[in-house]
């Protein structure tokens, strides 16, 4: 028994360090664009948190104003990405964003939501390129 349990605890604890060596691939800044209702500049930010967590955020440009916003939610499934940021723009609404990294590029879209939600009220799609 006390064999099996050593197993599966050496399994375990590689298995946590290979996921967290994935998320080094997505660390760093991404510089590209944003589409859907208008066009701007879509620049995120990945980086690996004090808990070893994914942490970042984005600063984007849109005819509204320019804003910066930190993730409140960021996870990787593989090279899947998927996060959510309040909007600066508008105290009522988040913005969920989805993407999958290929290499030095990754695309996705993004929702506009009622803060808390998942219902979405606009969109589009965004394309990076890793600086």
């Amino acid at each position: 028994m006390h064999k099996w349990f050593t197993a599966a605890a050496l399994a375990l604890l590689g298995a946590v360090a290979i996921a967290q060596s994935d998320i080094s691939a997505f660390v760093g800044t991404w510089n590209g664009s944003w589409e859907g209702g208008g066009t701007g500049r879509f620049d995120l930010t990945i980086e690996k948190g004090a808990d070893g967590q994914p942490a970042g955020g984005v600063s984007v440009g849109t005819d509204q104003g320019d804003y910066t916003a930190k993730f409140k939610e960021l996870s990787f499934d593989g090279q899947n990405m998927k996060a959510r940021y309040e909007f600066p723009l508008d105290a009522q609404a988040d913005v969920v964003v989805a993407g999958t990294f290929n290499g030095g590029n990754a695309e996705g879209t993004w929702s506009l939501v009622a803060k808390g939600g998942d219902q979405s009220f606009a969109g589009g799609g965004w394309k990076v390129a890793k600086k």
